[in-house]
C-alpha cells in the first residue's frame, strides 16, 4: 500500500509540474534511458533515439510503452484534471496558511473536552511539590476590619509548595510535539476548509461536455455538420475531440443537493461527537483508576484518539446517503430498509460498540440512538430515490403467451 501511495503521488507531482502535453514525451525519454542502460548493461547495442526506440517497443508489444500512448489520448483530460487540482492545491493553501495562524486557538478548543474534566485526585492534596529557587514577591490586598490593605507580601527562597491540579490537561512528552501537532491541526483545518472547492472541482470535473457540439450523437452531429462553415466545422470537430463523455446534466443534477447533504451530515455527526460522545468517553475513562491515578494523557496521543473518533462518527452520520444510493441503483428498496428493521438495530448496535472507545452501555446508546434516527431518515431517502417505475417496466421484457 505505501508502494502505490508513493506511486501515485510521483505522478501527481509529474502532472502538476511537467504538465499532461509534456508528460508522456517525457515518460518515453525516460523509459528510452532506463532501457538503453539495461541493454548495455546485458551486452546489447543501445536502442539510441526514440524513433528506433518506438519501432522496437511497438514490434515486441512493450505495456509501457502502450501505457504512455494512452496518455497521449487523454491529454485533454489530464489538462482538465490538472487544473482542478491547482484550484483545489490553492484552496488548501489558504486553509492550512489561516489555520497554522491560529493554531494555538484551535488547539484550545480540541483539548476542551479534556479540560472540562475534573481531576480525580482531590484538589486539597498535591501531586507535587516545588521549592522557591528565589524570593518572591506578590502583589496582594487583604480585607481587614476597617478596610481593604495593599501591600506586598515576599515569600523566601527554599519555600516548600504544595502543587495541586485544578482541571486535567495534556502534557507534550517531546520537544518536537506541540510543532507537529499544530502542523497536523492545520493539515485537518486545512482540509476541511478546502473540502467545499475539493467537491466542487469533482463536480465539474464529472460533468459532460462543456460544448454543445461535443454533446451531440451521431445522429445529431451528421445533422448539424451541414450548417457549419469550414472554419466552424473545423472548430466543432476539435471540440468534440478534446472533450470526454461524462455525467449527463439530468445524472449529474442531484449531486448538486446530495453533496452539500453529505457535508452538513458530517459536520453534524463531528460537532456531536465533540460535544457529547468524546466528553463522555473521557470522563468515563479517566475515572476508571479512581482516585489512585491522576490521567494525564500525552497531547499527541489524545490529538490521534479524539481526531480518529470524530472521523468515524462523522463518516457513520453519512448513513442515510449510503442507504439513499442502494436505493438509487436498486440494489435495496425503502420497503425493504423498513421490512428488515430488527437486523438494522442489531447492526447499529455492533457499529456503536466498534466505534465508541469505551465499554459502558451509556455511551454506546449515545452512539446507536442518532444512528437509528438517521436509519429512519435514510429510508425516506431511500423513498425519494427508487428508480421510476416507467424507466423499470421498459427493462424488464413482456411476457407471451404460449
Amino acid at each position: 500500500m505505501p508502494e502505490i501511495l508513493s506511486i501515485l503521488f510521483l505522478a501527481l507531482v509529474a502532472l502538476l509540474v511537467i504538465g499532461p502535453r509534456r508528460l508522456p514525451a517525457s515518460m518515453e525519454a525516460l523509459w528510452l534511458a532506463l532501457s538503453d542502460f539495461r541493454r548495455v548493461q546485458n551486452g546489447q547495442p543501445p536502442l539510441g533515439s526514440l524513433y528506433n526506440a518506438r519501432r522496437y517497443w511497438i514490434s515486441t508489444k512493450n505495456n509501457i510503452y502502450a501505457g504512455i500512448q494512452i496518455l497521449y489520448q487523454v491529454t485533454a483530460h489530464l489538462e482538465e484534471l490538472r487544473r482542478r487540482i491547482l484550484f483545489v492545491l490553492v484552496a488548501f493553501g489558504i486553509g492550512f496558511g489561516l489555520a497554522f495562524g491560529f493554531a494555538q486557538p484551535l488547539l484550545a478548543y480540541i483539548i476542551r473536552p479534556v479540560r472540562i474534566i475534573a481531576p480525580t485526585t482531590q484538589t486539597n492534596v498535591p501531586v507535587s511539590n516545588y521549592i522557591l529557587t528565589q524570593d518572591v514577591q506578590i502583589n496582594t490586598t487583604v480585607i481587614t476590619a476597617t478596610g481593604p490593605v495593599s501591600g506586598t507580601l515576599t515569600i523566601p527562597r527554599g519555600t516548600l509548595l504544595p502543587v495541586s491540579l485544578a482541571n486535567t490537561t495534556p502534557v507534550v512528552l517531546k520537544p518536537t510535539e506541540l510543532f507537529t501537532t499544530y502542523v497536523q491541526i492545520a493539515l485537518i483545518t486545512g482540509f476541511a476548509t478546502a473540502l467545499p472547492m475539493i467537491l466542487l472541482q469533482v463536480l465539474l470535473f464529472l460533468r459532460g461536455p462543456k460544448y454543445a457540439v461535443a454533446a451531440m450523437n451521431a445522429r445529431q452531429w451528421n445533422e448539424a455538420k451541414a450548417k457549419y462553415s469550414p472554419e466552424e466545422l473545423k472548430e466543432a470537430e476539435q471540440q468534440r475531440a478534446d472533450v470526454y463523455e461524462g455525467l449527463t446534466a439530468r445524472e449529474i443534477r442531484p449531486l448538486y443537493v446530495l453533496l452539500p447533504i453529505a457535508l452538513i451530515l458530517f459536520v453534524g455527526g463531528v460537532l456531536f461527537t465533540y460535544f457529547l460522545i468524546l466528553p463522555n468517553a473521557l470522563d468515563f475513562l479517566f475515572s476508571l483508576g479512581g482516585d489512585l491515578v491522576q490521567p494525564l494523557p500525552a497531547l499527541e496521543q489524545y490529538i490521534d484518539f479524539a481526531l480518529a473518533l470524530i472521523f468515524w462518527v462523522g463518516l457513520a452520520f453519512e448513513l442515510p446517503l449510503v442507504m439513499f444510493f442502494l436505493a438509487r441503483f436498486n440494489i435495496v428498496t425503502a420497503r425493504q430498509f423498513a421490512q428488515q428493521w430488527r437486523y438494522a438495530v442489531v447492526v447499529i448496535a455492533a457499529a456503536a460498540a466498534v466505534i465508541t472507545p469505551t465499554i459502558d452501555i451509556f455511551n454506546m446508546t449515545l452512539v446507536a440512538l442518532p444512528m437509528l434516527g438517521l436509519y429512519v431518515l435514510g429510508i425516506g431517502f431511500a423513498w425519494v430515490a427508487r428508480p421510476n417505475a416507467k424507466t423499470t417496466a421498459k427493462q424488464i421484457p413482456a411476457k407471451t403467451n404460449s
